[in-house]
């Protein structure tokens, strides 16, 4: 995998490739099998593509690279798009009127038809995220029981979110490529759950207004209830709407109490959990047992990240927790 600015050759998540070809009858037909489209067009030039797709459950991030100009149309869908240009130029255009692909692009639904228009040495990784997804995670986070629907704004967003989450899409391409083989069902649940989450705050839309609401407060019990819940269901995903229920407030007023008791968040304290339960397993380990398998059992998506979670928690590296309780067996 390389990542060139300005280079023709700049890939990411080789791992996952849908198609690698200078024929256009094959490009066309991968297209339309793995990324549902309908439409294809190929202009002058020596045509190549490299095309790459990874999917989590409702998170999709794709790779592509268009040797030669090119045309690509996609009927309605049930999940919103962004585009997030390395190199080259191209445009997008839906029932709204036409734009250019930047750095990042404004959120493009999927309910109207998309034609996207490359150009010579283009290249880009492009977010999908299942509407469904988007809207149970809003619910949760604004505490919303009604049937209102998520509607999210199709402005440019904000400049200084946009810097950071179009960061954050890159390093998920990174760690999907470093790591594919290696992830847990925890540590994806926890991956995809994250980049859902900085996504809806990270845009405006229907709820904007209400998460930027003070939430109501609750009694310092809420914090107990919800700890004693992650500590027995440690190795499952953090769920909004789970930890919410269980409580009986809103998310909003969750996060609030933590942050009152000076707990952090329910994520946080899942982590310290988890860390726990990781420096058991490798104090008390089997011949096959690795730090980064420990890592990803845990939830942990991002090994060196987790090493120094450690370190700060416990005082030692876990590759010295294990190596020393290797010595005593």
């Amino acid at each position: 995998m390389l990542r060139l600015p300005g280079s023709k050759d700049v890939t990411y998540l080789d791992k996952y490739e849908a198609v690698h070809s200078r024929d256009s009858e094959l490009a066309r037909d991968r297209l339309f099998s793995v990324y549902g489209a309908d439409g294809f067009d190929k202009r002058s030039g020596i045509f190549g593509i490299r095309a790459n797709y990874a999917r989590l459950t409702a998170v999709g991030l794709g790779f592509c690279s268009y040797d030669a100009p090119v045309s690509v149309n996609f009927p309605e869908a049930n999940y919103v798009r962004q585009f997030f240009s390395i190199q080259g130029r191209a445009s997008f255009t839906t029932s709204r009127g036409s734009s250019a692909i930047g750095a990042w692009t404004p959120i493009v639904p999927g309910n109207s038809r998309l034609k996207l228009e490359f150009g010579e040495d283009y290249r880009q990784l492009v977010l999908r995220i299942e509407t469904p997804a988007l809207e149970r995670a809003m619910k949760a986070l604004a505490g919303d029981a009604s049937d209102r629907r998520l509607e999210l704004a199709e402005s440019d967003p904000n400049p200084s979110s946009m810097s950071l989450f179009r960061r954050q899409v890159f390093h998920l391409a990174e760690e999907l490529e470093t790591f594919a083989d290696q992830y847990s069902p925890l540590a994806k649940a926890e991956l995809e759950r994250d980049l859902i989450v900085r996504f809806l705050l990270g845009h405006e839309h229907n709820f904007s207004d209400l998460l930027r609401r003070e939430p109501r407060s609750a009694g310092r019990s809420v914090v107990a209830r919800i700890e004693a819940f992650i500590e027995a269901n440690w190795n499952r995903p953090i769920d909004l709407d789970e930890i919410a229920g269980v409580a009986n407030v809103g998310v909003r007023t969750v996060f609030r109490e933590f942050a009152r008791a000076g707990k952090g968040s329910p994520a946080q304290f899942a982590k310290r959990v988890r860390l726990q339960r990781a420096a058991e397993f490798l104090r008390s380990p089997m011949e096959t047992t690795t730090v980064t398998g420990v890592a990803f059992r845990c939830g942990f998506h991002n090994v060196g990240r987790f090493a120094a979670d450690y370190l700060r928690l416990h005082g030692e590296l876990p590759s010295e927790t294990l190596r020393r309780a290797a010595t005593e067996i």
